[in-house]
């Protein structure tokens, strides 16, 4: 046996690569956020909470059939108006429900809606609750005020002044 043999049996070479792998990262400057007082802010692709705007949805489902696991529920009637003594009609939207407990965030729903996403989803990730069945299940009306939801700093509440609309490739719009 060679003097390097017998060195490689005693002293186990895996372990040093270990340790000195634990050295180098013991002395690195450490990326701990204190979160509650500080936030990292998400990357600009970031998929976080829904939103929801009456004038730019036109209740065309889109969003509905790309849910890959329907979590989201619409249901509209047809409604008559005059337009200059022209009788038209419309969709209203009677229930607009999403189980965002369920949901995976694919962002489908928002990639397959024809007017530049109506409830594209912003930075705000911060929706827990202690009731999840009730707290985590949005209507229209919530998804417009997010009730129990804590916007993010600088994010409007889509009652407040909608949403900070992103185009489908992420820079930011101008809001209309």
């Amino acid at each position: 046996m060679s003097l390097w043999g017998f060195l490689a049996s005693v002293i186990p070479l895996d372990l040093l690569t270990g340790l000195k792998t634990t050295g180098k990262h013991l002395f690195a400057r450490k990326a701990t956020v204190q979160y509650p007082e500080q936030r990292l802010e998400p990357a600009d692709r970031f998929r976080g909470m829904f939103g929801y705007s009456l004038e730019r949805c036109n209740v065309c489902r889109a969003c509905e059939k790309a849910c890959p696991i329907g979590i989201i529920h619409i249901e509209s009637h047809w409604e008559e108006y005059e337009v200059e003594g022209k009788k038209r009609k419309r969709q209203v939207i009677d229930r607009y429900d999403i189980d965002v407990k369920r949901c995976m965030f694919c962002n489908l729903c928002a990639e397959a809606c024809p007017t530049e996403a109506v409830w594209l989803t912003t930075k705000t990730y911060e929706a827990a609750a202690y009731e999840r069945n009730h707290a985590l299940y949005f209507d229209k009306e919530k998804l417009m005020r997010w009730d129990g939801v804590k916007p993010f700093p600088g994010v409007k509440t889509p009652a407040e002044g909608g949403l900070p609309y992103f185009s489908l490739g992420g820079e930011k719009e101008e809001e209309q």
